[in-house]
């Protein structure tokens, strides 16, 4: 027989006197409806429904979830009947139907259930349970950055409301999505949240009240996570990991917890699997005779894969990676070479462990490939693995609806692009490596310019544009107080109003919703479709992908397409991060000139190898470079060891993010008729440094044709986003940081512009030209790009922007953009444009200010085609003087007869 615990004095004597009785089950529950029925009859509303909420309990501890979610559901619908003014029972059942909704893995309801209990007027208990239950959530359906973000929120309510273990536990979190997350600066973040709870801990745990204490199977937790993300570190801290680890070792057996035992002894093997040792082996095994459950199973089977891979035990390492698959999907693939369904995997709740599975799988595959290159079975298996890996990394990404959260599923499937590549390289397969290549390339932006085309082809209504950027903008603003002020009233706002565009998009009819939610990955151009789109033989393109490990490059002109490996690959991150630290450098001695002709020749026999020199000769290059590459100007590279013998003398060299990208945003109308939109703030409200030859630039522009210009006072952020629609060329010269930590931006008079701004902008200038320090630089995202001030004016709409790499010398500027501006006027396309204002002042500065810091910075990214270019001279004078230019030559020809 089944007894409850009571937590309410208020629960009636009657409810308590039928839950001790002996009576069977089935009587039970008449009785337990005939006291509701009496309660409900009385209209004693307190009973009803304090006892109502214990019987949901009832019914959970009696295993009968859905009853008691039915019980629940019922209680609130009662309350609310009434305005029920008891906030607190209000709030205890709302939770407890959240509880039950997740236990019961319905996951989307209790997360709509659980929101509920954001909405507040003083925080409470509730709200703190409220988003730490969606901050697991979203961590179990794979959306780290939503995770994080309500630990955030659950971590500053429990810090207010002085609720220590909560606070602990909402540290870990934070840890734990930092880990998953797995950047540089998720990592550091995750170290810094972790330590300080670790110092929390140590004080209120030693203070005379014990009533706050934190229990020690948190404790034991919070040095684990603090342990592995230590480990996780890109420069990998053994010793820290250790530290930590062993006080966590400490606790789980002071404790006895084998579930604690067995996850420690997990991660002291990953501690040693990351040293390279073979004493890894022997933590995994410890760690399996602790029986942990499949979850933590599968993990250290992984690892074990990943341990026998490294001492090149391909057997036992295909073993364990078989086994972590079967775990995960629950299907019968016994069989080495077997790997689970699509439908098995898509409905799967352990996504990022199944995708890290499978890349350990085909990792296994592509070594096997490489030692038997005679045997292609071993590349099919690893090309087959890899694609399903990517299948299901697409599946992930599209379910997630933060922008963030993509991010992650991007960096993710920038593991398998790479790889894939390998593998397409080792079986000389050039149109399956042109495929993951440009995969691997911008794909989000693609996806956006893809809906931002179809929308304005079509004829949404006026209403729902207007709501939809009234939220985007809204949810822009609250990002941005959020950063600076960390109050949980924020925090829920934001939280609630990023919802609240969720609810408004699902909610649109169908007919108009796919134009702002992707659902199925963008197209990808094929390699034939591609190469017949050439228009002459004066054209090459050459796209990198590349890791920390491997490199690859495809060169594709109308008549040859060959595939390669980077030569000196080893060598090349070193010498691409120290050539950028020279580049910028305006002024060098004779030493730091030699080493930046010595780094600049090895970066281009690396990246131009002999056997592509031949089809690039002359011609016109589009490069789309990838990782740390993309920051560096191609056309600076030194062709020989001769000094200043530099590669723009034979190529005029343009950029792009994807080939796809390239494609579909020439889909983009465009019908702008005002040549240019200039802004020069020169002085500025908010005590930035005065730019006065900003202002000689962009008169000698307006000098050369007809343009719009505002200057000082009137160069606003209001005036840039009501000024420039109709602009083929938008041109800002100002002062910008694109390595700004929160987000890049530029500065007008009054105010700063962000990405978050310019991404819910829509605009379609022909070219946005940004004469202001790195703004083609920002936050690296592995797999998509650089989050970089001129890629969000792609996403507004732009064809091409001019952006700079790194901080820009004002004379030069003024005297090339000048000299790119004539270019344009005489009828040069934009890439040559620039292209010829670069030679033109290589040929005319003083030898001390031909260095690439001076003239390289500027580059086109984009589309390269023609500027109508308007000289405001009306076009019937056009026609007046053809026709008296045909009438002296008729008189002229009529005299010579």
């Amino acid at each position: 027989m089944s007894s409850i615990r009571f937590f309410s004095q208020d629960i009636s004597l009657a409810f308590k006197n039928i839950s001790k009785s002996t009576i069977d089950k089935i009587e039970k529950e008449q009785k337990f409806d005939s006291l509701l029925n009496v309660h409900k009859n009385n209209k004693n509303f307190d009973l009803l429904f304090v006892d109502t909420y214990e019987l949901a309990k009832w019914y959970r501890g009696q295993g009968n979830l859905l009853k008691a979610i039915e019980l629940n559901k019922r209680n609130m619908a009662q309350m609310d009947s009434v305005n029920y003014e008891n906030i607190t029972l209000y709030r205890r059942n709302l939770y407890s139907l959240g509880f039950y909704e997740r236990r019961n893995q319905d996951l989307e309801s209790a997360l709509k259930t659980f929101k509920r209990l954001l909405k507040y007027k003083s925080p409470d208990k509730y709200a703190i349970q409220g988003s730490f239950q969606m901050a697991e959530i979203y961590f179990v359906i794979g959306q780290y950055h939503n995770s994080k973000e309500h630990y955030e929120l659950s971590k500053t309510i429990a810090n207010s409301l002085e609720r220590n273990e909560y606070y602990v536990r909402s540290a870990i979190g934070i840890g734990q999505a930092c880990k998953r997350i797995n950047t540089a600066k998720s990592l550091k973040y995750g170290i810094k949240v972790l330590s300080n709870a670790t110092a929390f801990v140590d004080s209120v745990n030693s203070d005379d009240n014990t009533n706050n204490d934190v229990r020690k199977r948190f404790v034991h937790t919070l040095y684990n996570q603090l342990g592995n993300i230590y480990i996780d570190r890109f420069d990998y801290d053994f010793t820290n990991g250790k530290i930590n680890l062993e006080k966590a070792l400490l606790i789980a057996t002071e404790l006895n917890d084998s579930t604690l035992l067995g996850k420690t002894y997990n991660d002291y093997g990953v501690l040693y699997l990351k040293d390279q040792s073979l004493e890894a082996k022997f933590y995994f095994e410890k760690a399996l005779s602790y029986s942990p459950d499949p979850l933590m199973v599968s993990i250290i089977n992984r690892n074990l894969s990943i341990h026998h891979l490294f001492f090149k035990n391909y057997d036992k390492a295909l073993e364990h990676a078989q086994k972590t698959l079967a775990i995960l999907v629950g299907e019968d693939i016994s069989n080495i070479k077997s790997l689970p369904s699509k439908s098995g995997l898509s409905e799967s709740k352990v996504k990022f462990q199944l995708i890290s599975a499978l890349i350990d799988k085909a990792h296994i595959w592509t070594e096997l490939a490489e030692k038997n290159p005679n045997d292609k079975s071993y590349i099919n298996e690893a090309l087959k693995t890899f694609e399903l890996a990517d299948f299901l990394t697409e599946k992930a990404r599209l379910e997630s609806k933060e922008f963030k959260s993509k991010l992650f599923w991007r960096k993710t499937a920038a593991e398998i692009y790479v790889n894939a590549t390998k593998v397409s390289f080792l079986s000389d397969n050039i149109e399956k490596a042109f495929y993951f290549i440009e995969k691997s390339k911008a794909l989000l932006l693609l996806e956006d310019v893809s809906l931002k085309t179809s929308r304005n082809n079509s004829e949404i209504p006026e209403n729902i544009i207007k709501q939809e950027s009234k939220l985007k903008n809204q949810i822009a603003e609250l990002e941005r107080l959020a950063v600076s002020s960390n109050t949980d009233s924020i925090r829920r706002l934001l939280l609630g109003t990023k919802d609240k565009y969720n609810q408004f998009i699902n909610a649109l009819d169908i007919k108009y919703r796919f134009y702002y939610k992707t659902t199925k990955p963008a197209d990808i151009i094929d390699l034939k479709t591609f190469t017949s789109n050439i228009l002459d033989n004066n054209t090459a393109y050459i796209e990198y992908i590349l890791d920390d490990k491997d490199g690859f490059g495809i060169i594709i002109t109308k008549e040859n397409t060959q595939l390669f490996k980077i030569k000196n690959f080893d060598q090349l991150k070193v010498n691409a991060q120290h050539y950028r630290q020279l580049i910028e450098q305006p002024f060098l001695d004779k030493v730091a000139i030699e080493q930046l002709n010595t780094v600049s020749y090895a970066l281009y026999e690396s990246l131009f190898p002999e056997q592509i020199r031949s089809l690039i000769e002359g011609k016109k290059l589009t490069i789309l470079a990838d990782y740390y590459l993309q920051n560096i100007p191609f056309e600076s590279f030194q062709t020989s060891k001769t000094s200043k013998n530099y590669l723009i003398f034979q190529n005029e060299i343009s950029y792009a993010y994807s080939l796809s990208f390239l494609n579909e945003n020439n889909k983009l109308t465009r019908v702008n008729t005002n040549n240019l939109v200039g802004f020069a703030p020169v002085d500025f409200s908010n005590k930035l440094t005065s730019l006065p030859n900003t202002q000689l630039e962009l008169n000698l522009i307006k000098d050369l044709f007809p343009s719009t210009v505002f200057l000082n006072k009137n160069a606003t952020k209001n005036r840039f986003f009501h000024e420039t629609n109709n602009a083929k060329i938008i041109h800002i010269a100002s002062h910008a940081d694109a390595n700004d930590s929160i987000s890049p931006w530029i500065a007008f008079y009054n105010s700063k512009v962000g990405l978050k701004d310019l991404y819910n902008f829509n605009n379609t200038p022909d070219l946005v030209v940004l004469s202001a320090c790195n703004t083609s630089l920002g936050e690296l995202n592995k797999g998509e790009g650089v989050m970089s001030l001129s890629r969000s004016f792609f996403n507004t709409g732009s064809h091409s922007v001019l952006p700079t790499l790194w901080e820009v010398n004002d004379k030069t500027t003024v005297q090339l953009l000048k000299s790119f501006y004539q270019n344009i006027q005489l009828g040069q396309n934009k890439s040559l444009a620039l292209h010829n204002a670069k030679l033109d002042y290589l040929k005319t500065c003083a030898p001390n200010q031909s260095l690439p810091y001076f003239w390289a910075s500027f580059v086109l990214i984009g589309d390269e085609g023609h500027l109508e270019i308007d000289n405001g001279i009306p076009n019937i004078y056009y026609y007046l003087f053809a026709l008296v230019f045909l009438i002296i030559v008729f008189l002229i020809l009529k005299r010579k007869k």
